[in-house]
């Protein structure tokens, strides 16, 4: 299916794709971060998954005519026995502006 190339190598370094949606004006493709992803601050202390922060959706394209959204999902962490969290932070999209880098230097290319 040609939306798999619509993701960035980047990404799937980090995320794994769970589901596809689609519906008339847009695919949502939910990646989770992976499993082993867990937060430095936790490094050598036994820890356990405790959920998962917000997620966060990034455009990523418009084809045919229809948006194709990144939906991320970031594990949340936590040492066992503690009630402290801790995830992961990436630099999934631009700052102000939910659209992954590449849509938006196309936006820029075509908009002059």
């Amino acid at each position: 299916m040609l939306i798999w190339y619509s993701i960035n190598q980047e990404y799937l370094r980090d995320f794994e794709v769970t589901h596809v949606e689609q519906s008339p004006g847009q695919w949502i493709l939910e990646l989770v971060e992976k499993s082993d992803r867990v937060s430095q601050a936790l490094a050598g202390k036994e820890v356990v998954l405790d959920g998962y922060c917000n997620s966060i959706d990034i455009l990523t394209h418009a084809f045919s005519l229809k948006k194709i959204y990144l939906r991320m999902f970031r594990r949340r962490w936590k040492e066992k026995g503690s009630e402290k969290h801790f995830s992961n932070e990436y630099d999934l999209h631009i700052p102000g502006m939910k659209t992954t880098r590449e849509f938006r230097d196309f936006l820029k290319e075509i908009g002059g």
